[in-house]
């Protein structure tokens, strides 16, 4: 039996539950008047005096917003660009029509329920930009907004759907140590590394954090996908283990992704990979981290350039000729927006060899930071 078969050949499904998310209906507080195209203009100019879209105040403030149980008809606020009120309108128990979501195996016309969870939502200035067209939801103005969370149910029934189910941990556990030895086998871990240990050893760094890695043990990842997020991960151990080498000891290691289900959280950490929950991982981001994100489909970018400076960086190349769109990813979920582009001058580039093993969107690359000390950020 191959790799491939081993991942094929799984268990009875998990408890993990697949949820939904999406915007509840939400208002400004105090609404401006002005029309979308003066909305842009002043999205322009908060974004070019350089203002950050995004602070760990309001990452928090939503956060704490999240926990909140107000009730049905209740309220919860997020901040728009310019730092004003935004109200979302708690609906529990609306349904919603869902016909092209996969779940459990059955593809059928479906809606989900909402209930009482909820979570954060991330919009670059981009897609603050297309929103504006749609002035009369506040929430696509904010952004760091806040969702409904869901369960999918059958539309006649209206019973929840069972799960997504995962494949038994044995069998993931196999195939992950597999990609792990082939990682550590290949010409891009032994460039890696004697990169980090040319160019990161006297920069002051205590912690690796990463960003939306993926699921690898669902049954509803293609297979393609569940290898490159194992080698992704196996990318993180050797971050990690550079780490705890250069500091002599134990240096923590943090993986934030919400499509973590129980059997990754369970070999992540038997690997002492510590997964936690958004948006922790942002609030641990500093000047003394290593930060590692591929392929996301949240603008990790734009967060990183607004609230910190890590030491060093790894996901796919900035381009300079995206950031003003002059090629076809500028509406991609995490751009290489103009700030992006301008962080980047204060980093030094190493291409490590890493291939489509790695990522599927574009060259890999590691970013170390100029300046050894860490600098005054914020």
């Amino acid at each position: 039996m191959d790799e491939k078969d081993i991942m094929r050949s799984h268990g009875p499904p998990s408890s993990d539950q697949l949820t939904c998310t999406f915007h509840s209906k939400c208002c400004p507080v105090n609404p401006t008047g002005e029309t979308a195209k003066e909305l842009r203009k002043r999205l322009e100019e908060v974004y070019m005096s350089g203002r950050p879209l995004f602070t760990k105040k309001n990452i928090r403030y939503a956060w704490a917003q999240t926990k909140r149980t107000p009730g049905n008809g209740g309220k919860l606020y997020s901040k728009d660009f310019s730092g004003n009120t935004i109200e979302h309108d708690v609906t529990i128990g609306r349904s919603h029509d869902w016909d092209h979501h996969l779940c459990g195996g059955c593809q059928e016309h479906q809606r989900y329920a909402m209930w009482s969870n909820f979570s954060l939502f991330y919009m670059s200035q981009d897609t603050l930009k297309a929103n504006l067209k749609q002035k009369n939801d506040g929430a696509l103005l904010s952004p760091v907004s806040i969702l409904h969370r869901g369960y999918l149910a059958d539309a006649k029934t209206n019973h929840a759907l069972p799960p997504v189910p995962t494949i038994e941990f044995e069998c993931v556990d196999m195939v992950n140590r597999i990609k792990n030895y082939e990682w550590k086998g290949s010409l891009a871990y032994r460039k890696l590394k004697a990169i980090l240990s040319a160019s990161a050893q006297t920069h002051d760094i205590k912690k690796t954090i990463s960003f939306a890695l993926g699921c690898f043990s669902s049954t509803a990842l293609p297979y393609c996908e569940a290898k490159r997020s194992m080698a992704q991960h196996a990318l993180l151990r050797t971050l990690k283990e550079w780490l705890q080498k250069k500091n002599g000891g134990k240096s923590p290691c943090y993986a934030q992704d919400p499509s973590y289900n129980s059997i990754d959280k369970r070999i992540l950490g038997d690997s002492g990979i510590q997964v936690i929950d958004d948006p922790c991982g942002w609030l641990e981001v500093d000047e003394q981290s290593m930060v590692v994100s591929i392929g996301a489909s949240l603008p990790v970018k734009e967060i990183i350039a607004d609230i910190a400076r890590p030491a060093v960086i790894i996901w796919e190349q900035v381009g300079v000729t995206e950031a003003i769109g002059l090629v076809g990813k500028s509406d991609s979920a995490d751009p290489d927006s103009l700030r992006v582009v301008q962080m980047m001058q204060d980093y030094e580039m190493h291409e490590f060899g890493a291939g489509e093993e790695l990522s599927a969107w574009g060259s890999l690359v590691l970013y170390v930071r100029k300046s050894k000390t860490a600098p005054n950020f914020r």
